[in-house]
């Protein structure tokens, strides 16, 4: 996910930014700065208690569950941000940072100068899945030769369910299941991320651009589409997950609601700057490359001729779209 600021941000505008309890991580690859909310641990702590009616049993069941969505899914995130970096860098903006927090991360970056430069930015961060999920296959299918030496067998492509008793088998058992879960770590999050246009999702952004620069809609529909698109896909997260809760789904069915919630909010956000007209200090569609196709529509003209039935003169209309989005007043990362 990315994320982009104005110099005159909304006062009602979400930004993680503005929560305290970050701790930094320094900086990487070309001094951009890493920070690390506290609340990042609350998807490993919601897995770690639905693991403990386990425990007794399979004990390394807990580690299972500390490495995953500890240092895993945080390298995961974490690579996945750097895609959106690499990707703005290479394309003329500038980058703030990245911050990781509950929902995965946000790499904080200036805007590039068209439709088709936002979109780029905004695959790039899932594509960084696809590298990731081979990396992992590779590992799984190094553990599982290892581990079929043993005189057990498993299949190529690794399964979606967590077998507690191959993990607890030993070191072969446990980087195996680890490497398998990883897998299907990365296809869950590149497809999430990927595929479903809800804003501020990844996809959430190319169904926006895409609504702008393929449909030729207007800025203000576009936000509101994107937005009501949004919002429903939102509430189908928060009632599956709450549902899930409730018949046995604890863990990632929880964190599915509060994703659906925090989908909700910014989508309800947006709505509320389309109903005033006024997006231009929207995080996202107050950036220079939808304004500039708001300013290209605007300034559009149509000429029309008619024929004067008394003199024969002709007849010059200049018809522009409504400049319902004020110019954007400037952009930092």
């Amino acid at each position: 996910m990315t994320e982009t600021t104005t110099t005159s941000s909304s006062s009602t505008s979400f930004s993680i930014r503005n929560w305290p309890s970050s701790i930094s991580l320094g900086s990487c690859i070309g001094g951009v700065p890493i920070k690390l909310h506290l609340s990042f641990f609350l998807l490993l702590f919601l897995e770690f208690t639905s693991a403990i009616p386990h425990a007794g049993q399979f004990p390394l069941y807990m580690l299972f569950v500390v490495v995953l969505y500890g240092p895993v899914l945080m390298l995961t995130v974490l690579i996945h941000e750097f895609g959106h970096v690499f990707a703005t860098k290479r394309l003329g903006g500038e980058v703030g940072g990245i911050e990781l927090w509950p929902l995965g991360g946000i790499a904080i970056c200036g805007p590039t100068d068209s439709l088709s430069g936002e979109i780029k930015v905004a695959v790039a961060g899932p594509l960084t899945h696809i590298p990731q999920m081979l990396f992992w296959w590779m590992i799984y299918l190094f553990v599982k030769y290892d581990f079929n030496m043993a005189g057990e067998t498993t299949a190529i492509w690794p399964s979606f369910s967590i077998f507690l008793k191959t993990m607890s088998s030993g070191p072969a058992g446990f980087f195996q299941v680890l490497a398998g879960e990883a897998v299907w770590l990365n296809i869950i999050l590149c497809g999430f991320n990927l595929c479903i246009p809800a804003y501020p999702l990844d996809g959430g952004r190319v169904y926006a651009a895409g609504l702008m620069l393929k449909l030729k809609v207007e800025p203000l529909k576009a936000a509101f589409v994107t937005a009501m698109t949004a919002m429903v896909i939102a509430a189908v997260f928060v009632v599956y997950g709450i549902v899930r809760l409730f018949t046995g789904g604890a863990g990632f069915s929880l964190y599915l609601a509060l994703v659906g919630l925090y989908v909700f909010y910014e989508s309800y956000e947006l709505n509320r700057a389309v109903k005033s007209k006024d997006l231009k200090n929207h995080h996202i569609f107050g950036r220079k490359c939808y304004q500039s196709s708001s300013s290209a529509a605007a300034t559009t003209t149509t000429t029309t001729t008619t024929s004067s039935s008394t003199d024969g003169d002709l007849t010059m209309t200049e018809v522009s779209a409504p400049a319902d989005i004020p110019a954007e007043e400037g952009v930092m990362a």
